[in-house]
């Protein structure tokens, strides 16, 4: 999905369950396929265009005003920490805003009822489809819920947000 993605006109927040030492190399991996800046999320940091924030293992993300990241200690949810759904509910409707959900492979529910939220306010949500998924529960978790706009490749969802975003 990130392969040769330029640099767009909005943010990325990437949610991922993986371990603390899985951090760094992502951001350094996904770094070399895009033109975006692609960092570690820093608690108190503003979001920032052009750039892809990785969100840090242990810790939910969640933002106030759509744009101050306030890295969380709370109880796991959907036995994650940090997880899609935290992130997802604290987004809120503002006025410019263009809000894009995105689910993508792994599996439990995660995600499934923050992609619910952003549709509410009016927002765009995306599914990865099954045949590029190695793990399809939380893309059928949202789509399940009827929440979901588009059921796409990784290369559809870049090609939508390219649209949308600009690049």
């Amino acid at each position: 999905m990130f392969q040769g993605l330029p640099i767009l006109n909005g943010s990325i927040l990437i949610v991922q369950h993986m371990r603390k030492v899985g951090n760094l190399p992502l951001a350094e991996s996904l770094n070399s396929l895009t033109k975006m800046d692609v960092r570690i999320a820093n608690d108190g940091e503003l979001l920032k265009q052009g750039v892809v924030h990785i969100v840090p293992s242990e810790v939910h993300l969640e933002l106030t005003n759509n744009r101050l990241m306030k890295l969380v200690h709370k109880p796991k949810v959907c036995y994650v920490r940090p997880s899609v759904d935290v992130t997802m509910k604290s987004v809120r409707k503002q006025n410019g805003d263009n809000i894009t959900g995105m689910i993508m492979t792994g599996i439990g529910r995660d995600g499934a009822e923050g992609s619910a939220h952003i549709k509410s306010i009016g927002g765009v949500v995306f599914a990865q489809d099954q045949e590029s998924s190695v793990i399809w529960g939380m893309p059928k978790a949202a789509i399940d819920l009827g929440c979901v706009d588009h059921v796409l490749s990784p290369e559809g969802m870049r090609q939508m947000l390219i649209s949308q975003m600009g690049g």
